[in-house]
């Protein structure tokens, strides 16, 4: 994937969506830069998603999750994390961040759904990041250092 030529962001996604919120609190502290949770947006825009599904329907609750991410999309010097979900469907909101996919091997056994599930997720975001740090297991500290490396190295 290429880099954004104006980057104002780095965009941290994981399939765990903890570790990615703990990694990016961690960087954006070493980095000295803003860290904001996406997800926490969304959910300060949508306070009350049932009773909005109820009255007005799924369309304008995800039209609502839109807006709640571009807004994001446009905050500067700023770490973000994502979840999955509201990475993949919005990719374009983030063209002007340097996207960094947290791959953390997968030592859970699975059923025969659920591996076609990560292996496409997975897939997905090695795809469309521009670094993928590979990490045997949730160690926070050593993501915060391979993705600093990795970010001397290409910008």
């Amino acid at each position: 994937m290429e880099m954004p030529k104006n980057c104002i962001n780095i965009l941290l996604v994981s399939l765990d969506n903890q570790f990615c919120k703990n990694v990016s609190q961690k960087l954006a502290e070493q980095l000295q830069m803003h860290f904001t949770d996406c997800g926490d947006i969304v959910n300060y825009y949508i306070q009350e998603k049932d009773l909005i599904l109820n009255k007005v329907g799924l369309d304008y609750l995800k039209k609502k999750e839109k807006q709640a991410l571009k807004e994001c999309s446009n905050f500067h010097d700023c770490v973000l994390s994502i979840n999955y979900d509201y990475f993949k469907h919005n990719i374009n909101f983030f063209a002007n961040s340097v996207i960094c996919y947290l791959k953390i091997e997968n030592n859970k056994k699975l059923s025969a759904i659920e591996k076609i599930n990560f292996f496409n997720s997975d897939k997905f975001l090695q795809e469309n990041s521009h670094i993928t740090i590979d990490l045997k297991k949730n160690d926070a500290n050593k993501a915060v250092k391979s993705i600093i490396k990795n970010l001397g190295e290409i910008l």
